[in-house]
Order: C-alpha cells, then structure tokens, then sequence
C-alpha cells in the first residue's frame, strides 16, 4: 500500500477517536491529537507540489471549492490543536498559558467539531480517484449512500449542529453506552460529509460540463 494512504487511513481512524474525548481518557486524548496535528503536518509535505501549482493553471469550480475547502482546513487544523495544546492536562502543562486557557477552552471543542467536517468533506473531494470502476463503484456508492441515511440521523442524535454553532459550550457523553456506538455513529457521520464533499465535486462537474 503506498505510504500515503497508510498516511490517509491514519487519519481517519483518528478523526473518531479524537471526537470521542472524554471516553478515551484524556490523556490519550492529546497523544492522538498530537499525533493527529504530525500526520496532518506530513500529510502536507507529501502532497507539497499542490502548494508550488497553487497559482498555476486555470481553476475550475471545482478546482476553486477544493483550494478554497483546503485552505479554511489548513486554518482549522492550526488553530485547533493549538487551543488543545494551551488547555493541555497531560503533554504540555509545562507551557505558560496564563490568560490564554480559558478563551482557548471555549472555542476548542467547535473548533474540533468543524475540522471533522471539513475534513471529512476533503475526504470526499477525493473519493472519485478511490472508487473502483464500473458495477463495483455503483455498488461502493450504493452502500455508502445507504450508511450515510443514518449518518444524518447519528449527525443529529449527536448534536453535532449545536457545538458547530456554539449552542452547547460542553461536549456532553453518555459514561453508560457502549464507546463502539460512539465511533460507529460518528464514522457514519464522517461517511456522510464524505459523501457530500463528493456530491458536491459531482455536481460541479456536471454544471461545468453542460456549459
């Protein structure tokens, strides 16, 4: 396999786990989310003649949702696991983080809530190149359509809107239920904004072709 969809595949067992906070502990919390914070960082090294071709060539709709999705990520990627490492408990207590923690506090977890949509939503500018050719990618399609009908239902149950727009200032856990339901749901939300980033490349595709 090469090594980056080792990378890629990484990140997305990731991504769950870090929404998952408080069931994973703490402390293992921030270990994947430096870990998390190095695959993104070599993520972009490994794909760094995107950057050098930035302003060369023509740009397509699609082109210009897929640079501009990319570059509101690059800024939630800095921002949140630097509001993470200002309200470290575990890694980075040894950092001065006096009058900084508690505005880095409030805003880490809608922070984090929309880099796993922005991310996932990568993942589906993407899809495309990953998907097999004929019968089997409408079979791929078909499943991840159909998983994605409870992602939207799992997007709500887990009120993923209300800490995107800053309803619900606490992440919120039931300490009783199964931590696998936890990553299930939000693995089918993933697939969800997966498959609307694809949607999205699809429909602009279309748009482009028929002028």
């Amino acid at each position: 396999m090469p090594k980056r969809k080792i990378l890629d595949a990484a990140m997305v067992l990731l991504l769950p786990l870090l929404m998952a906070y408080s069931l994973i502990g703490e402390a293992f919390h921030e270990v994947a989310g430096t870990l998390m914070l190095a695959l993104f960082i070599l993520h972009h090294w490994m794909n760094r003649a995107w950057w050098k071709n930035l302003f060369k060539g023509q740009y397509s709709p699609q082109r210009v949702f897929q640079t501009a999705l990319n570059l509101l990520l690059l800024i939630f990627m800095i921002a949140q696991p630097l509001c993470g490492i200002l309200i470290s408990k575990h890694l980075y207590t040894f950092l001065p983080t006096d009058g900084v923690s508690s505005v880095a506090r409030a805003i880490h977890l809608p922070l984090a809530n929309w880099g796993f949509v922005l991310m996932s939503l990568h993942a589906g500018t993407h899809l495309s190149a990953m998907l097999p050719k004929g019968r089997k990618k409408a079979a791929v399609l078909g499943c991840l359509g159909a998983v994605s009908l409870y992602g939207a239902y799992a997007f709500v149950k887990r009120q993923i809107p209300a800490y995107l727009f800053l309803k619900l200032p606490f992440a919120f856990f039931d300490y009783s239920e199964p931590r696998v339901f936890f990553l299930a749901d939000y693995l089918t939300v993933m697939i969800l904004l997966t498959m609307l980033g694809y949607g999205i490349m699809m429909l602009l595709k279309v748009r482009r072709n028929a002028k």
